[in-house]
Order: C-alpha cells, then sequence, then structure tokens
C-alpha cells in the first residue's frame, strides 16, 4: 500500500461518520494523527514533516466544518517545525496529538460547569440537536433544571439520543421536531447549543440551530453557545456550511426529478447570540475576534486555508 493509499484508508472512518459531534470527531481525528505519526514511514524530516501535512489536510477535508480539527492540526504541525530528527519528530506529533486528546474532556467538562452555573433553579431549557458539552452540561445541572426540550436535529435525530440520555437520569424531557422551535422556545428560560466552528462567518453548528436561536431571541430567552477554545478558529480561515450531504437521508428514494437539499450545517446570527460560554469564562463575540485574531498558524496549515 501506497503512502496515500494508507493515509486514505486512516481517514476513511472521519470521513463517513455524520453522527458525532464536534468533541466525538476531534478525538477520532486526534487518534489518526497520533497513529500516523508513529507508523507511517519516513526516511526524513521533512519527508515526516509532508506526510503529517498530507494527514491533517486529508483530515480536515474530511470534516471541514469542525474547527478542533483546525486546532489538532495547528498543534501537531507546529511541534515538527522545531524537531531535529525523524525520532524527535514523532514523539513530538504524537504527544501534541495525544495532549489535544486529553484535554477535550477537560475543556468541555469546564465549559459544562460555567453554563450549568448559568442556569436557574427549576428552569426550562431547549438544546438542538447532541452536543456532547451540552450533554454535559444538562446532567451537571440535573437537580436543578425543570425540564428540557430536545429538538430532534434532522435528518439524523441525534436529539433522540440525547433526550433518551436526559430522560435516564430522572430529567423531565419534551421531544419534538427541529419546525417545532417557534413554538415552543419561547416558553423556555434559556437556550443552550453547541458549536462546530466559530470564525469569520460567526457561530456554525448543526442546522435548525439558527431558526432556534431566532426564536429565543424574539421571546428576549437568552442563547448560549456552549463552545471550548478548540471550536475558535483564527481569523480569515475558511468556514465551512457548504458539505453537502446524501439527499437519501432525508428521502429515501425520491422520486424523478425531486432534488432533495441535505447539509448539516448553518450560520446563527450574531444578534440572536447571548454569550459564549468556554473552558475560561463567558466571552462576548468581540472578545472572541480578539482571540482569533492572536491565532498563528504554520506555513502547512495557511497553505491549506488559501487554497481552500
Amino acid at each position: 500500500m501506497d503512502p496515500h493509499e494508507r493515509i486514505e484508508a486512516l481517514v476513511a472512518p472521519l470521513r463517513t461518520d455524520t453522527l458525532s459531534g464536534a468533541a466525538e470527531v476531534a478525538r477520532t481525528a486526534a487518534d489518526i494523527v497520533g497513529h500516523a505519526a508513529e507508523h507511517t514511514p519516513a526516511e526524513s524530516l521533512d519527508e515526516l514533516r509532508s506526510i503529517l501535512a498530507e494527514v491533517v489536510r486529508r483530515v480536515l477535508d474530511a470534516q471541514p466544518s469542525m474547527a478542533p480539527l483546525v486546532t489538532l492540526a495547528r498543534g501537531v504541525l507546529s511541534s515538527v517545525e522545531s524537531a531535529s530528527s525523524v525520532a524527535d519528530g514523532r514523539v513530538a506529533a504524537a504527544r501534541a496529538a495525544a495532549a489535544f486528546r486529553s484535554s477535550l474532556e477537560e475543556r468541555a467538562e469546564a465549559v459544562a460547569a460555567t453554563a450549568a452555573g448559568r442556569l436557574p433553579a427549576g428552569a426550562r431549557v431547549a438544546t438542538v440537536s447532541s452536543s456532547s458539552t451540552v450533554r454535559a452540561a444538562l446532567l451537571r445541572a440535573a437537580r436543578s433544571v425543570g425540564s428540557v426540550v430536545c429538538f430532534e436535529g434532522r435528518p439524523m435525530r441525534e436529539g433522540r439520543s440525547l433526550a433518551a440520555r436526559l430522560a435516564r437520569e430522572g430529567i423531565d424531557v419534551t421531544y419534538a421536531v427541529d419546525a417545532a422551535t417557534q413554538s415552543l422556545v419561547a416558553g423556555c428560560d434559556a437556550l443552550i447549543v453547541g458549536a462546530d466552528s466559530i470564525g469569520d462567518l460567526g457561530v456554525v453548528n448543526k442546522i435548525g440551530t439558527a431558526s432556534a436561536a431566532l426564536a429565543a431571541s424574539r421571546a428576549s430567552v437568552p442563547v448560549y453557545v456552549l463552545a471550548d477554545e478548540t471550536k475558535i478558529l483564527p481569523s480569515r480561515f475558511p468556514q465551512t456550511v457548504e458539505d453537502e450531504r446524501p439527499g437519501a437521508e432525508v428521502w429515501e428514494r425520491a422520486p424523478c426529478g425531486v432534488t432533495v437539499w441535505n447539509r448539516y450545517f448553518e450560520v446563527v446570527p450574531a444578534e440572536a447570540i447571548t454569550a459564549v460560554v468556554t473552558e475560561n469564562g463567558v466571552l462576548s463575540l468581540e472578545e472572541l475576534e480578539r482571540m482569533r485574531e492572536a491565532l498563528e498558524l504554520p506555513d502547512a496549515l495557511r497553505r491549506w486555508a488559501e487554497g481552500r
């Protein structure tokens, strides 16, 4: 198997994952990159750097909407820039991937703790699809939250898994179709959602989030985006929402002449967002913009971004 085929075989499970949230996808990606760093043949340091750059490009192409993969790529590629040998480069890249992976749970727990503390006792909370960070926040606040409205998350209906998990913990759950946001969000005390990326376009999350956020904003219901800092993209970095997915997920065997439009992600209007909760506190969109301006890119990642 040649190097390109080997890389493609490593990345294939990531490319076909249509159900996992950003955190789960990020863990898988870290495992892929770490494995490549340790096991992909390389005769020189330059060759190792080239291989790792190709791996992270394939990872980003497989899940272009997931900002944590950019953070993973930044860390891994930066780690091998100062390496002095192939062996040192392998160790540095593998450690960077492992450190990124191990930090995800800690980051998510910190976000969840802050978010849970902002939910008033007895609150009725709404959410869209299934974010692992939102799930952690709601489970942490299980004793104080009054009830949760879970919107389904079409087309794969990830909201069902979240609804079932919360119900097992004794939380009163209402499960509803995405089109019901206008009818139900106004009766809630807060809308909390995850994010797949925060960048030039704004907050990108599962399709259906924008209508829920706008409905909440119109009803003066606060909208909190729960996102650790791996979701934050550098300024002027491409932010993807136009990821066409199989039409059969929405309408299997649609009749001739019917084109099924199926995308997973959309931009949430900034005016609908109250604040973003990160592992380091609650930030305004203006504060996030300043943070994004300070983020640097390795050359290989910058070239990938410029080619998008």
